[in-house]
């Protein structure tokens, strides 16, 4: 019963846009996952712009279902705060979307569940895995039950138990943010269809954001480089309620706002460094394979790309018979040529530029004065941003 071709570990962005991608392929999937659905996931709920592209990739069915999905918010303008509180508003051509990931997880899950192809396995705990070269089979163990498949694909995670007992990478401050979140009802100056990023003075090359969701509801958070965390001995929690209070340009933008929930907080992989993200009879998509933008904290969209790459580098093994370590090297040259240079460039601007707070105000200030700059400037910046 536990025989697969494919076993898919964690049912995310990543792990979800995997199945799709293998839907009507011919293979027997399966995908385990610790929770069930609908489930709450601590994020910044944002989804990119280029999201749609990525589903109707696989099928334009699913990009039509995810245009037609009513709980989004549309938003086509990034509001970026310098120190100085001046702000530059970068407007993409195509709207992005604020979700929550309670919804969005469970919109990708129930377009997999009528795959015929795909089970199922929730509330099922992945404890261990296993690659046996001999036999070609790969063994996941999850709450006690054991599955066999020629590829596992570990979509499980920042904490990923496939790629700590398959690649031990192991994270690396320079290379990883903290961040928190929470829902916060009634906050004010929200302009139409923007999201926004604060840079604020203490907290740099971190940031502080405001995304709005339906129902005036709007997720609010903090995210800072784990370097800097640790260098400065930062408690996340504190700060983002310090910034809400007292911060001269914030706090009178919460006077009537509302808790909703707790302040909660996760860790964010960075894709500024490649590490291992595939092997004999396995591969890593989503934050298994480190792929979050460093500056932005943007991974959703990244992980479903991981997804969609891994589903179709899996049915090209099984069209060949080829499950080695070299084969799927063709996995990671898609993803890395997808993704790479975005992600580097997000690095070099977040150890170089975000930091520097009088650069910053000095480049936000002279961007508003010239519209001419201004115009060069944010038609490249877009151009990177929709490079996906």
């Amino acid at each position: 019963m536990n025989q697969f071709d494919v076993i898919i570990c964690g049912g995310g962005p990543a792990g979800s846009t995997c199945a799709l991608a293998l839907a009507n392929s011919g293979l027997n999937v399966a995908v385990i996952d610790k929770a069930s659905f609908p489930r709450s996931k601590v994020c910044g709920d944002a989804i990119a712009a280029y999201v749609p592209k990525i589903l109707k990739a696989i099928h334009p069915k699913y990009e039509e279902a995810l245009l037609l999905f009513a709980e989004k918010t549309e938003v086509s303008t990034c509001r970026v705060v310098a120190p100085n509180e001046k702000y530059i508003d970068m407007k993409s051509a195509e709207s992005g979307f604020i979700i929550t990931r309670m919804q969005f997880d469970n919109f990708l899950y129930q377009l997999a569940t009528v795959e015929n192809n795909i089970t199922w396995f929730l509330n099922h705990e992945i404890t261990d895995v296993k690659i046996d070269t001999v036999l070609q089979e790969a063994t996941v163990t999850a709450s006690g039950i054991t599955f066999k498949s020629k590829i596992v694909i570990g979509c499980d995670g920042a904490h990923s138990i496939i790629s700590k007992k398959l690649t031990g990478t192991q994270p690396d401050l320079h290379h990883y943010s903290g961040a928190v979140r929470a829902y916060y009802k009634n906050v004010t100056g929200i302009p139409a269809k923007t999201y926004e990023l604060h840079f604020l003075k203490g907290v740099l090359p971190g940031y502080f954001w405001i995304f709005p969701l339906k129902d005036n509801m709007s997720n609010v958070g903090l995210c800072i480089p784990s370097y800097v965390v640790s260098k400065r001995k930062i408690n996340l929690r504190n700060t983002m309620e310090d910034i809400i209070k007292n911060n001269s340009s914030i706090k009178k933008r919460f006077e009537n706002a509302e808790l909703t929930g707790k302040i909660e907080g996760y860790g964010l992989p960075l894709g500024s460094r490649k590490i291992v993200i595939s092997g004999n009879h396995f591969m890593l998509g989503g934050d298994a394979a480190s792929l979050i933008d460093p500056a932005t904290g943007e991974g959703i969209g990244q992980s479903m790309i991981s997804g969609r790459y891994a589903g179709w580098q899996a049915i090209k093994c099984f069209k060949e018979n080829n499950f080695s370590a070299d084969f799927m090297k063709q996995y990671d040259k898609q993803l890395y040529d997808k993704v790479w240079s975005t992600s580097r460039k997000s690095y070099l601007l977040q150890r170089h530029f975000l930091n520097k707070q009088r650069l910053f105000n000095g480049f936000t200030t002279l961007l508003n004065k010239s519209k001419f700059i201004k115009r060069l400037a944010l038609k490249h910046i877009m151009k990177v941003a929709d490079s996906k």
